[in-house]
């Protein structure tokens, strides 16, 4: 088997895994968790709570559901493209493109089916200093593999860069 196509499956593979447990996580706290309800998970400082997003990343602009959806099926459709059309698909590519895409649908799922928002639910931080806006194991999940898309795009840039300078 070629290693672009045990890439490939590898990042099929994540994509199932991760939409699925942040499929199955947002149900277990719906169901387990009432609104704004908060559950100490390691003390206060990470904790559990249920939190309908209808904004973007963050919460920011919020009541902009409709937008934010329209947009995350843009991206999403171009991030499919750019997989297709990529000639090097190196590990680091194909796990940050199934992270970036299984986010983007867990989160596309939430503002589809008629749920008054995004399910956000992971909260860390301190009342007393700072906390972090809630977020959800899709959010995580596109912000880990952009990450990894950024640490490729500059592996590969390095590579050219040594390339040209050999010829």
């Amino acid at each position: 088997m070629k290693q672009e196509t045990k890439n490939t499956l590898i990042a099929v593979l994540i994509f199932i895994l991760i939409l699925g447990s942040d499929i199955i996580t947002k149900a277990l706290v719906e169901k387990y968790i009432s609104m704004y309800e908060r559950v100490n998970v390691l003390g206060s400082f990470v904790q559990l709570t249920l939190i309908y997003n209808q904004g973007g990343i963050f919460g920011i602009l919020q009541g902009y559901q409709q937008f934010f959806l329209i947009i995350s099926i843009i991206v999403f459709l171009l991030l499919v493209a750019y997989f297709i059309l990529e000639k090097n698909k190196t590990l680091i590519f194909t796990v940050s493109m199934g992270l970036i895409c299984a986010g983007a649908i867990g989160n596309i799922l939430d503002r589809i089916t008629g749920k008054p928002g995004v399910v956000d639910f992971i909260y860390i931080g301190s009342d007393d200093v700072f906390r972090w806006p809630a977020f959800n194991i899709a959010d995580s999940s596109i912000v880990v593999g952009a990450t990894l898309l950024v640490i490729h795009q500059l592996i590969e840039e390095k590579k050219r860069k040594a390339q040209n300078k050999y010829n």
